[in-house]
């Protein structure tokens, strides 16, 4: 599925009478961008492993996978030895260092294998080279109840399924005989990572609209007819929340209708029925300890989302509709994930749905943050980057979060932002606030040198809740109206952003905050005044010398201070000196760093 442009701004939703939580982003590790989440085995609340599939549309086979062992605070990405060209069919984990990986060969479209890891993915070993899965098969589900017990089937291969069972890890896999598997349709198949689990039965379903389920572990099996019909190239989803109740489902990813059928008798004999609200396309999967509660996402073009059903699939309500959501892996009702694509690496991938605490706006502890901007002033071609630490907000209300706004004047303390004469722009906003926000704006004369005229420009910071949609789906913070009763601004920080050709850009002195030795950070006030404060972080302790340089390049300040390793909190006899821009230059062990300053 080709990744669409994924919003920033996310809703406060529930999944119980009193539980909160929202889908926070994690960074599976995925190198390739738009790399979507194929499937989920989740073992805990801490240890999951994910497949991924090309999301970009180009149709690329791929063998790469996560796994995090802290409950998705970190993923870590490797790529199991198939050959190349295989492609996934799933994969399936007990434990932090146990996983079976399942593929196809992706070119010819026949053949394939299983790879197993005992230590955690860093090393893989195919299983039963020889005796299962040969030139003529088509593997498509591996499922283990623990390190002994599991069995994995692929399409008939000659007259029957393929289906082997194991009850030693997988050393030696023993075929299923044909007489113990019930015989296919003509032109019946499997479908890669379609089946069910609930205690000791399994059940996976064909592209001709029926059920095989096994009670003891794959060694025999039986099927149903559900009564649908799927189309050529189609698939149905199966799930039982209990030893007898399931659901199956076909769905129309171009008009979100679903063809429903239930069982109450463990898949025997199924009756239509019909779903209310949206039941989306992409997956959908029982909540453990629960009776009937089911979840479900989607990811097609017009119909993304997330949704819950308490009755067993017959009702669904909406939990966000913002972003597209692929496989689900769900521990409890507290505790789920839920795929998504990867714009990179090291920020997003897939979701997590985590409880929220109720923050009301009449909390103590609420605050915009100390807000701070990495430069007094931003020459043309470069980059701003504002930040506020130590950020509290409301999660009361349809819309809540963070945002920040650029206004013309300062604005400390607003209550009420989008109403302020001098506001200028406003960003996107961000739902749970994190502890840190952080907001750019690239000096490319898009905005500020567009539209709105260089010069010296306010960010604050906005923290706020009971807010309410008038544009949907929100992004902006001028998509919502705010409750000035649950709104907070933050201290306003300066930015003279200078357009092309600017003498102030033009001196000949380059900027260079961070060296291995040393790092310049929280110069204040901004402008400064009096005296100039500064952070210096020093790897150790020594000696440095402390300039400062006037735009023209003329030195007007020197002196040196005794550092030690950490952080230096330092400050500088300003009051002498004219108002202009500076440059504050550290140098010792042969290293140096500059940052610039403005004196009013």
């Amino acid at each position: 599925m080709k990744k669409q442009l994924l919003v920033i701004a996310s809703i406060l939703f529930s999944l119980g009478a009193n539980a909160q939580g929202a889908w926070y982003p994690q960074a599976t590790g995925f190198t390739d961008v738009s790399s979507g989440v194929f499937n989920v085995s989740v073992v805990d609340a801490n240890v999951v492993w994910i497949s991924s599939y090309d999301g970009s549309g180009g149709m690329a086979n791929r063998r790469d996978y996560s796994r995090t062992t802290d409950g998705g605070a970190t993923w870590v990405a490797g790529t199991v030895p198939a050959p190349a060209g295989y492609n996934w069919s799933m994969i399936n984990a007990v434990d932090a260092n146990n996983a079976w990986a399942l593929f196809y060969d992706g070119i010819p479209q026949i053949g394939g294998g299983l790879w197993h890891t005992s230590d955690g993915g860093l090393s893989w070993a195919q299983q039963g080279v020889g005796t299962i899965f040969n030139a003529s098969s088509f593997p498509d589900v591996v499922y283990f109840w623990d390190a002994s017990q599991g069995v994995t089937m692929g399409d008939p291969n000659s007259t029957e399924f393929e289906i082997y069972t194991t009850t030693d890890g997988g050393t030696t896999w023993v075929p299923v005989p044909g007489a113990n598997i019930p015989d296919p349709l003509t032109g019946e198949y499997g479908i890669v990572d379609h089946y069910t689990v609930f205690g000791n039965t399994i059940w996976f379903d064909t592209n001709k609209g029926r059920v095989y389920k096994s009670t003891d572990f794959g060694l025999n099996w039986t099927v149903s007819v559900t009564g649908i019909t799927v189309p050529t190239g189609g698939a149905f989803d199966l799930v039982f929340y209990s030893a007898t109740n399931g659901v199956a489902r076909l769905y129309n990813n171009t008009t979100g209708v679903n063809i429903m059928y239930t069982s109450s008798d463990g898949g025997s004999t199924w009756n239509s029925a019909t779903p209310t609200g949206n039941f989306w396309g992409s997956d959908f999967a029982w909540v453990p300890g629960t009776a009937s509660r089911l979840v479900s996402t989607g990811a097609a073009p017009g119909f993304v989302g997330s949704s819950y059903s308490d009755d067993g699939g017959l009702t669904w309500i909406d939990i966000e509709m913002l972003a597209q959501r692929t496989a689900l892996g769900i521990v409890d009702t507290s505790t789920m994930w839920a795929g998504g694509f990867t714009t990179s690496p090291t920020s997003d991938g897939i979701y997590k749905y985590q409880i929220i605490p109720v923050i009301t706006c009449a909390d103590p502890t609420i605050t915009a943050g100390t807000s701070a901007a990495s430069d007094a002033f931003i020459c043309f071609g470069d980059t701003l980057t504002v930040t506020s630490t130590g950020v509290v907000a409301p999660t009361v209300g349809d819309f809540s979060g963070v945002s920040w706004v650029i206004s013309s004047a300062d604005i400390t303390g607003t209550t009420d932002p989008l109403n302020e004469p001098s506001l200028v722009a406003t960003y996107t906003f961000t739902f749970p606030a994190p502890s840190n926000s952080l907001r750019q704006l690239i000096n490319d004369g898009t905005l500020i040198g567009g539209p709105v005229p260089y010069g010296t420009y306010y960010w604050t910071p906005v923290v706020f809740g009971n807010a309410i949609a008038i544009n949907n789906p929100p992004v902006f913070l001028t998509d919502l109206a705010l409750d000035a009763t649950c709104t907070i601004g933050g201290v306003s920080v300066l930015c003279n952003v200078l357009p092309p050709g600017d003498p102030l850009c033009l001196i000949g002195i380059t900027e260079q905050v961070n060296s291995s030795v040393f790092s310049i950070k929280n110069i204040y006030p901004v402008p400064v005044k009096d005296n100039v404060n500064f952070t210096l972080n020093a790897k150790e302790a020594g000696t440095v010398t402390v300039s400062v340089k006037d735009f023209v390049g003329r030195e007007v300040l020197s002196t040196q201070f005794a550092t030690h390793s950490g952080e230096n909190k330092l400050v500088l006899d300003m009051v002498n000196q004219s108002a202009g821009v500076y440059f504050l230059t550290v140098t010792g062990n042969e290293s140096t760093v500059v940052s610039k300053f403005v004196k009013n």
